[in-house]
């Protein structure tokens, strides 16, 4: 993490070895939208059509490839990076980060990992866990971010399976990963970074592509996401906070 002059430059890596448990999801609509000018770098096979992330933005690295994902990292030092790590590139990775990390140095400042209130997702985040701080990687920088906020099921199961004062931190509140605001965002190219404050209108958000800024136009499926997201906004800058405060001490809240 770089930090000069009141910049702040955070590496956060987001990996499970579970597929669809809301890794991609928490990179694009958590930390993407409210870190100024994020490098997004995307490991393993995306396919390579997010078309609200640029070129200058997004990075696509299918080999498995742990020195490839740093050094690309450390390219851009100069800005906020977010690794978003594919479930099936995750066992490559790791492999690479037992040989490499160490101790003093992971290169990251924060390993998020989504997890849900399902069996297989638990397992296989614990398993990634577990695998990370066998790889030097302290508890501290480990952090669970559950994505069903209203069950609160998978808080319990992560202490159970970690002795008391051990195993990766919990974060309190959670993602709204599974909200159907996102699916209807996805299926209208557009996310929450679409999403600005309109000039003069404090508190106003307003959602649109980039179709809808050529024809000036609006279309009204995001006209009625715009209203959604109005409500959404406030939740999700109040997780992104929270998930903020899990950095090392020697960056700003």
């Amino acid at each position: 993490m770089k930090q000069e002059s009141g910049s702040f430059y955070p590496q956060i890596c987001i990996l499970s070895a579970a597929g669809g448990c809301g890794k991609t999801t928490l990179a694009v609509n958590l930390f993407q939208p409210f870190l100024h000018d994020p490098c997004m770098i995307f490991m393993g096979a995306f396919q390579e059509e997010i078309p609200f992330l640029k070129e200058e933005k997004a990075h696509f690295i299918r080999q498995s490839s742990r020195n490839e994902v740093v050094d690309l990292a450390g390219e851009h030092a100069d800005r906020p990076v977010i690794i978003d790590i594919c479930s099936n590139a995750v066992e490559a990775f790791l492999a690479g980060a037992k040989r490499c990390f160490t101790a003093r140095d992971t290169f990251f400042d924060l390993f998020v990992i989504p997890v849900r209130a399902e069996r297989y997702t638990l397992h296989r985040g614990m398993w990634t866990a577990d695998r990370l701080h066998e790889a030097n990687v302290p508890w501290e920088q480990i952090l669970f971010l559950p994505a069903r906020v209203k069950e609160g099921a998978e808080k319990d199961a992560l202490r159970d399976h970690y002795a008391e004062g051990t195993g990766p931190r919990i974060l309190a509140d959670g993602f709204i990963e599974e909200n159907p605001v996102f699916g209807s965002m996805y299926n209208a190219d557009v996310c929450l970074a679409d999403l600005s404050e309109v000039p003069d209108v404090p508190g106003r958000w307003s959602l649109c592509c980039q179709s809808e800024r050529k024809t000036h136009k609006r279309v009204p499926a995001l006209a009625r996401l715009e209203g959604e997201m109005n409500d959404l906004r406030p939740r999700m800058e109040h997780v992104f906070r929270e998930v903020m405060t899990y950095l090392p001490e020697s960056s700003p809240a």
